[in-house]
């Protein structure tokens, strides 16, 4: 079958409305239609250098029924012997194209034992949670192996466990590397990943859709953005005219080489220099830069707002907008576009229909922010109360502490030997105790 994209297809302008909720059920119905029989990721959507390991019994039961076709043993290395059961996916397929075998029957009798998820079901809602968590924190290796890195122990589990439900199976244990924990999946899941319409390499460059799935259906939907709150999000609560003000934000990053031209590309990179980091875009001035950075939001972004749009149509939210640009090293630019949410009926929405995902470090802050906000939300403040939210931020401070990690750690993954040494902990994630 190949590799194919199932890109999101809804109706996106980014001058006027994004479309009605019944636009999006059109497009992604049609989508569905033209997916359906692409659904699953097969045995046989393999390359054919894939290493296998199969049921030894299978192999020689096919043996002996067809023992005058030559090269019948050729499936595995040794097919008699119970130990060496590694095969090729070429290898099997020719044998089920030498003895006429419906291919179907090689997942229908389990004859693959490893990897063991084919079919891979690119619909399923794990699958997509999985997609999800690749989206925002992750990655495809060049093995194809499903990459995932967070401070949060909690993440770790929620990708490990959703990796488990789509078929997958985690192949590296929890390793701190770059200030984060990584973690990592079996290839074969990789693969169908990367199928499914989540390409390999700089997700600012190859700009991804959303999965259809988080359109057409709303637990997907809901754990999407609950996910992207928890990787992708954050949170403020202060004082603002002497009222307690509340803001969820998140942001994503896109690659605008495209559409710049080299000279323009050359002054970002001095203005960066200049300004000595990211360039904020109230500092840009070329009207062409401007309208080149504006003209392509990032693509997931774009359609969360839109999901949000689409779902709540009696709600008005904001748009989002660039914020600032960076010129890496490889002189490629990059602009970041943010999301945020101020408004109480918004903020009352995005806590009671989505939140953040149960469990993790960030939902525990954010539910702390949201009750003190709420408890004080529309009043004139008293110098007493102003000192209430000051303590309520600063129990429940944005950084992630080295006391969490060891604990969820622990708890979540308890053969992993460096759980309980919070020294090391904080040295590798350059945290303090």
């Amino acid at each position: 079958m190949g590799q194919y994209r199932i890109a999101l297809r809804w109706r996106l302008s980014h001058h006027g409305s994004r479309g009605s909720l019944a636009e999006l059920s059109e497009a992604t119905r049609h989508e569905g239609e033209l997916a359906e029989e692409r659904r699953y990721y097969h045995w046989y959507d393999e390359p054919d250098n894939t290493r296998i390991n199969v049921d030894s019994d299978y192999v020689r039961r096919m043996t002996e029924q067809n023992i005058g076709y030559s090269g019948a043993v050729g499936v595995t290395g040794r097919s008699k012997d119970r130990r060496k059961k590694v095969a090729t996916i070429g290898a099997l397929k020719r044998a089920c194209e030498r003895f006429s075998i419906d291919i179907a029957e090689i997942e229908r009798l389990g004859v693959i034992s490893r990897p063991h998820g084919y079919p891979f079901d690119m619909k399923s809602r794990a699958f997509v949670k999985a997609k999800t968590h690749i989206l925002n924190e992750g990655w495809i290796s060049p093995a194809h192996n499903l990459a995932y890195n967070n401070q949060d122990p909690v993440l770790l589990k929620y990708f490990a466990d959703a990796v488990a439900e789509a078929g997958g199976t985690i192949t590296r244990e929890p390793k701190l590397r770059g200030g984060a924990i990584e973690i990592a999946s079996n290839s074969a899941i990789g693969r169908a990943v990367e199928a499914s319409g989540l390409p390999r390499g700089r997700k600012t460059i190859t700009n991804p859709s959303l999965d259809s799935l988080v359109a057409s259906d709303p637990e997907a939907a809901r754990y999407h953005l609950q996910a992207t709150l928890a990787e992708e999000g954050w949170f403020s609560l202060g004082v603002h005219k002497g009222k307690a003000r509340f803001e969820i934000a998140w942001g994503r990053s896109v690659d605008i080489m495209d559409r710049l031209q080299y000279e323009e590309v050359e002054q970002l990179r001095r203005m960066e220099e200049e300004h000595g980091g990211k360039i904020p875009i109230r500092s840009i001035e070329d009207p062409e830069i401007l309208k080149a950075i504006k003209e392509k939001p990032p693509r997931a972004l774009d359609q969360e707002l839109a999901l949000l749009e689409a779902s709540h149509p009696e709600e008005e939210w904001p748009k989002e907008f660039p914020t600032r640009v960076h010129v890496s090293k490889d002189n490629r630019a990059t602009a970041f576009w943010e999301i945020h949410i101020l408004r109480p009926d918004l903020l009352d929405t995005m806590h009671d229909e989505y939140g953040v995902l149960p469990g993790t470090w960030k939902a525990k802050r954010f539910e702390h922010l949201y009750e003190a906000y709420s408890e004080y939300r529309g009043k004139e403040l008293t110098e007493e109360e102003i000192q209430g939210i000051r303590k309520v931020k600063e129990e429940n401070p944005p950084d992630i502490s080295v006391d969490w990690v060891s604990e969820k750690m622990q708890e979540l993954f308890p053969r992993v030997e460096w759980g309980n040494d919070k020294d090391e902990i904080g040295r590798r994630l350059g945290k303090r105790r």
